[in-house]
């Protein structure tokens, strides 16, 4: 591996140690990984200043800051591969958005698989974004979301568009599961500088999600959607995360569509480095281009 800072390494050997927080029972391990998850995010606790509410109308959580504007929104979906993840998670990095934003963060708990396969997910973040436009108008809210959560985000592009809903502001995913046929280059090329996704592991996550569905569709892989007329959209990805391709392969396609899409790649940084804004520069100066990126697209 390249040489890192002693944050960035910090913020590796962080990654690479979630499985320590997984319970040892009899359970099945991705009922178990939900638990290591939760109980790894706790390291990371929620600013004094946020206040965490239930979410409007949906399953979830509502976060704000004294910074938060009334009528700005970001709907932002928590990662985890479909089949792990809560709101619970990304209450520390919700109230970092809001702050960065200037919105409230509305972080859904969509349904996960295999208990809830594929198109589960997107059926909630579509309720979740019809929610919201009974407050806000859809000038007023940009989507995201990291990992599968960020690829959920551009699928609701897609399904919105489909359904010949409004789309909102824009849209900022980081490091986005954009391709779950998990064919991309990237995959091998950096398989061992990544210190937390493996191909297995997403070929796990993909099989719990879709079942024998078609890995291309592109609602379960927006990488193979229709980008044309989707609103501009900001990317976020670090130099040593296997799914780069992702980012990059997407954000290509959007381009060629005509699409306003910019893509960040951040050298040295692991998959959801924004996790570690509270001690980590490159993670603070990411939340703080999505911060400005938001501000400047949503009403």
């Amino acid at each position: 591996m390249r040489s890192l800072s002693a944050e960035l390494t910090r913020a590796h050997h962080l990654l690479a140690t979630m499985g320590e927080h997984q319970p040892v029972d009899d359970r099945p391990d991705h009922v178990r990984h939900r638990d290591a998850y939760r109980r790894w995010s706790e390291q990371f606790p929620v600013p004094d200043d946020a206040l965490v509410t239930a979410a409007p109308g949906f399953p979830g959580l509502a976060v704000a800051t004294p910074a938060s504007k009334p009528g700005r929104a970001l709907l932002y979906f928590h990662g985890g591969g479909y089949t792990e993840g809560a709101a619970y998670n990304h209450r520390e990095i919700g109230a970092r958005l809001a702050t960065a934003t200037r919105a409230t963060v509305y972080l859904p708990d969509y349904p996960l698989a295999p208990e809830h396969p594929f198109p589960a997910a997107l059926d909630a973040a579509v309720s979740a974004y019809r929610a919201l436009l009974a407050l806000v108008p859809p000038a007023a809210i940009v989507v995201g979301g990291d990992s599968a959560g960020g690829g959920l985000s551009l699928a609701l592009l897609l399904k919105l568009k489909d359904l010949g809903e409004p789309l909102p502001a824009a849209a900022v995913p980081v490091s986005p599961w954009t391709d779950l046929t998990v064919s991309a280059p990237s995959f091998a090329e950096r398989a061992e500088r990544d210190p937390f996704v493996s191909r297995a592991a997403l070929k796990a996550f993909a099989a719990h999600y879709l079942g024998d569905h078609d890995p291309r569709d592109p609602f379960a892989s927006p990488l193979f959607g229709d980008l044309a007329g989707l609103p501009p959209i900001h990317l976020e990805v670090g130099s040593e995360e296997v799914m780069i391709d992702d980012s990059r392969r997407f954000h290509e396609r959007a381009l060629a569509a005509g699409v306003d899409s910019e893509l960040v790649v951040t050298e040295g940084a692991p998959h959801i480095w924004q996790h570690f804004a509270s001690f980590l520069p490159e993670a603070a100066a990411s939340v703080g281009r999505i911060g400005e990126f938001v501000r400047e697209h949503g009403a």
